[in-house]
């Protein structure tokens, strides 16, 4: 029932539906026009106009003869009276009106249409602009892939996912990870037909104030609002939702086919989108390719190719990379320039997928074997030239580089991991990371969504820490003697350390949970940490048995102050190696790599929102 709730929920507030509404009114609104006068059509022919039959042209009272040049009329069409001004491309401005085009069965409202070869079955909302374009004209009843199915992951099915231009992420994941039962699928199906056929208009449309320029073709498509389409090669069978707060841009040579585009979207520069939806603010361009696939919001794709993916929120490959069969609801991730994440295919079909977790890196020229399930380790990071193995890996924080093949024991093509080291080693990454997904996802986002200490991360470093506790102490451990290693090994030092890693991660996570049960209740302020353990979830309650924890509310305070700043000191001091290394290499190496003194200013404002808080605390316990 949830999804139905969901889909019902998002359909309610559709932009769409709404314009559909009011293109019926403009449609039905046959009152307000009249026939023109055989004055103003002598004036039309004057000015190199032409039309078979001019009863069928119909126009607003006012209707000015002299807005029009050098054009010819088929078919139904209707005119306004044209006023004003609108500015083309390069701020050249121009009287509204229609000059040198081709019109069939059109609604046109006070607009700027120019050198158009064939504008066929289009409303032209007012305000806009239509310019050097080749032609823009719908067909039939356009479904814009309402209803339609994206296989991703599988490429050979199993994993569809309905899709329409609203979709959210939430119905994403409903649909890919929470089978429904029957009725409650039937009813899915139906929801979605019943909007699809509401949606399905023989007319495209072209928004209020966008701009459509030196584009050569726009077929059964939908232009929203203020959206601005530049130099496009070809749009088909699209809908590009838009709005003056969030005007989404396609421009220089893209190729757009049965897709949805959202708000706030940007696709540039030779990019190819087919068959996919682009959830707001996304950017895909110089050259990328995306095709079947579903792009969560906030993301960045340049160059790289995506095929058959979800790719979830903030997830960026700004280089040549490939990701294919590809499920990533937590995105946040990033894909390095030659990443091959993409081995789906085992020479008998292409039905092998990847599953990465949130936040992950794949390094440099890295090669993925299929099939992998990465999402029980978030924020990982797989080192650059990498091959890893088929596996599935359950250690967060880990990092996977070269192993040693001439360690006795393990086989030579086991990579060796090291669980835990992007948490104690690499907090400058993991905070700037945060720093940009809190800007890049400012009101479309939750700021929570990429927190390093939400509740399900925070459950599945319990697990590996549970894990890493051995009775049989060996040099070398592979997946044998630890489940989730995947296929690689791990050192016995390497294996204390990362207990030690995860036990301070869960300690910071459960005196956080500590604290924000006191914050919301002042009664519990009495009470020891240990008593307030109780109070704590089940899983919360197993993860606080493992942490030490101290013996009042003021030792508590004192501790979380205490990790807080060492994770502040981790960040401050996370270059200096870099810093250290490039200063032997360069000499002039520190006036050419200043300080982020936008993220060290963010991550200082955090310790002290923190801090403040703390002092808040602790006001309140006196």
């Amino acid at each position: 029932m949830q999804r139905l709730l969901k889909l019902k929920k998002a359909l309610k507030s559709s932009v769409l539906a709404t314009s559909v509404e009011n293109f019926k009114v403009i449609k039905s609104a046959t009152g307000k026009y009249r026939p023109m006068t055989a004055f103003e059509i002598q004036i039309l022919e004057k000015n190199g106009n032409s039309c078979d039959d001019w009863t069928k042209v119909l126009v607003e009272p006012d209707f000015d003869p002299n807005r029009i040049f050098r054009s010819s009329f088929m078919g139904d069409v209707r005119l306004p009276k044209f006023f004003g001004t609108l500015l083309l491309p390069g701020d050249v401005s121009v009287a509204t009106g229609i000059y040198d085009c081709m019109v069939h069965n059109c609604i046109i409202e006070n607009a700027l249409i120019y050198k158009v070869s064939m504008l066929s079955n289009v409303l032209v909302r007012s305000s806009s602009v239509v310019h050097n374009v080749g032609t823009l004209v719908s067909s039939g009843k356009i479904n814009y892939m309402v209803g339609s199915s994206i296989n991703v992951g599988n490429e050979m099915g199993g994993r569809e996912v309905l899709v329409f231009p609203e979709l959210t992420t939430e119905l994403v994941d409903l649909q890919l990870f929470h089978k429904a039962e029957q009725g409650v699928q039937d009813s899915f199906v139906e929801m979605l037909s019943t909007y699809r056929s509401e949606l399905a208009l023989p007319f495209g449309i072209v928004g209020k104030g966008a701009v459509v320029s030196n584009t050569n073709i726009i077929r059964n498509s939908w232009i929203g609002a203020h959206a601005r389409i530049e130099g496009a090669a070809k749009i088909r069978n699209s809908i590009i939702m838009s709005s003056l707060e969030e005007s989404s841009h396609v421009y220089d040579s893209v190729i757009l086919e049965n897709t949805n585009v959202q708000m706030g979207v940007k696709v540039h520069t030779g990019a190819e989108v087919q068959s996919s939806v682009l959830m707001s603010r996304c950017k895909v361009g110089c050259k990328a390719i995306v095709k079947s696939s579903i792009i969560a919001p906030c993301c960045h794709i340049e160059e790289g190719e995506v095929n058959s993916s979800y790719m979830g929120p903030m997830t960026q490959m700004h280089h040549h990379s490939l990701l294919i069969a590809a499920l990533w609801p937590e995105g946040c991730g990033n894909l390095g320039y030659g990443a091959n994440v993409g081995s789906n295919h085992t020479g008998r079909m292409p039905d092998q997928e990847v599953m990465p977790g949130q936040g992950m890196f794949f390094g440099l020229g890295v090669n993925i074997k299929f099939p992998s399930n990465f999402r029980e380790s978030p924020f990982t990071l797989i080192a650059s030239g990498l091959t890893t193995l088929p596996q599935r890996l359950k250690f967060p924080f880990s990092l996977i580089h070269a192993g040693d093949p001439q360690l006795v024991g393990v086989a030579p093509r086991l990579n060796e991991i090291v669980p835990g080291w992007n948490y104690a080693k690499n907090a400058y990454a993991l905070d700037r990371n945060a720093y940009k997904y809190a800007i890049r996802g400012k009101g479309l986002v939750p700021s929570t969504f990429y927190s390093i200490y939400n509740p399900e991360t925070a459950r599945l470093v319990f697990d590996a820490y549970n894990r890493l506790q051995v009775s049989n102490v060996k040099d070398v451990y592979t997946k044998s003697d630890i489940d989730g290693l995947g296929e690689n090994f791990m050192r016995e030092r390497v294996r204390q350390s990362a207990i030690k890693t995860y036990g301070e991660y869960l300690e910071r996570y459960v005196l956080d949970l500590m604290l924000t049960l006191v914050e919301g209740d002042e009664s519990l302020s009495k009470q020891s940490p240990r008593e307030l353990r109780k109070l704590l979830g089940d899983t919360n309650k197993e993860i606080a048995r493992v942490v030490t924890l101290p013996e009042t509310m003021d030792d508590l305070v004192k501790r979380y102050r205490q990790l807080d700043k060492e994770w502040f000191d981790n960040v401050s001091h996370g270059l200096d190696r870099d810093n250290e290394r490039g200063r032997k290499i360069f000499d002039d190496y520190d006036s050419a790599h200043p300080v982020d003194k936008g993220f060290m200013e963010w991550e200082r404002t955090r310790l002290e929102e923190s801090a403040k808080r703390l002092s808040a605390f602790v006001k309140n316990l006196a």
